[in-house]
């Protein structure tokens, strides 16, 4: 039931899945979703994207403890995983998922996606400090944040592109680290 509702959930968004849809898609009752999520949709959606953020960030840990010990290898490493999952859509999440959930649902999943997804990419950057550009020194997050986001970009290069996945990790990751500018 929580497989079949994620993939619901991140195709489609909060919004546009209906717990018609997931019974439809289960082949059961739309009733027999309230006897494990009495609380309806919201609930069932919280409790499905906990868990994926969870699974998430417990893959970020054992590819770090996997990837080569520098911020290119680290990188590549996150960066070939993230682009053969199905994207998070994260942008989505925040803007238009989030808004629709109760307050208190929305700042759980908005702790949970930092801590499972944007720290452990924070916390890469900032290990690398003094190899930053000054001005980003200050901001490791914002830098975990826009790889992140340049990844789920690439998701879609994927199906115009020709180059494998690897590549074109390694070319997102050489223009954020040196720039698309010759020096």
């Amino acid at each position: 039931m929580l497989d079949a509702a994620e993939q619901l959930f991140a195709a489609r968004g909060y919004t546009a899945v209906t717990l018609k849809h997931i019974a439809e898609h289960l082949g059961m009752k739309q009733a027999s979703l309230y006897y494990h999520f009495p609380q309806g949709k919201e609930e069932l959606y919280v409790e499905v994207m906990l868990r994926h953020l969870e699974q998430r960030r417990v893959r970020f840990k054992q590819l770090l403890a996997e990837a080569p010990p520098t911020l290119e290898g680290r990188l590549q490493h996150i960066g070939t995983w993230l682009i053969q999952q199905p994207p998070l859509n994260g942008g989505r999440m925040i803007l238009t998922d989030l808004p629709e959930l109760s307050p208190e649902s929305s700042a759980r999943l908005e702790e949970a996606m930092y801590r499972c997804v944007f720290a452990p990419l924070e916390e890469l950057f900032a290990e690398s400090l003094d190899r930053l550009h000054p001005s980003l020194q200050s901001d490791p997050g914002f830098i975990g944040g826009a790889f992140l986001a340049a990844i789920e970009a690439l998701y879609t290069f994927k199906r115009y592109g020709s180059k494998s996945d690897e590549a074109l990790v390694a070319t997102l990751i050489a223009l954020l680290l040196e720039g698309a500018l010759k020096p």
